[in-house]
């Protein structure tokens, strides 16, 4: 019964403004979403099995949020639609940090694209605000600091405990076993049994 009126309510506008609004926020979320998810994502991650999930993200959030604000929904209907999202969200395998960040990137867009209000001034800080999102996203994925350090885990068997009360003693041990030239060495973990030690080593990739 809710989603029948959800439809009635959506489709029956006899001036036509509904479908225009709905069609032009549309147009813009998908091109939005297209441009970050295949111009900067897919051209720096090389990762084609995401660009689906990502586009399909940004269409469904879009079309959940234009008609939640635009339907007055049953309180037991909502309550569902999200426990659905959250059993959604717990079954699905680790995501790595940055794929997360485009997602909530795409997730983000298409809620700011479902729900701007229809005037010309709202229009236009809509898709500045889409710009600076993309371009943001493009400078962070070319930006690379000047001054790159590395870190590693490293676990060794030290030449005796003694090396862990000075830490200029710990730092020559690293090097010797890596013949890398680290900058900082931290303890991570001591394992007494097995006589070895867990850092975190700091140092600079070779050019």
């Amino acid at each position: 019964m809710v989603l029948t009126n959800i439809f009635e309510n959506f489709f029956v506008d006899t001036e036509g403004t509904r479908l225009i609004d709905f069609f032009t926020r549309l147009f813009v979320n998908c091109v939005s979403v297209f441009m970050v998810i295949r111009f900067i994502y897919y051209k720096y991650n090389s990762q084609s099995e995401n660009l689906f999930t990502f586009f399909l993200m940004g269409l469904v959030v879009f079309l959940v949020a234009f008609d939640l604000d635009n339907v007055k929904l049953d309180f037991g209907f909502a309550f569902g639609l999200f426990a659905i999202f959250s059993i959604i969200r717990f079954r699905t395998p680790p995501v790595d940090l940055k794929e997360m960040t485009y997602l909530f990137m795409v997730i983000g867009l298409s809620v700011m694209n479902a729900l701007v209000e229809y005037r010309i001034s709202d229009w236009v800080g809509l898709l500045f605000t889409n710009l600076i999102i993309f371009l943001a996203a493009w400078f962070m994925e070319n930006y690379k600091p000047r001054k790159e350090i590395i870190r590693k885990s490293l676990t060794f068997i030290p030449t005796g405990l003694h090396v862990l009360n000075s830490k200029k003693l710990l730092l020559e041990e690293v090097k010797q076993n890596t013949n890398i030239d680290v900058s900082k060495v931290e303890i991570s973990r001591i394992n007494a049994a097995k006589k070895e030690v867990t850092v975190w080593i700091y140092f600079k990739p070779a050019e």
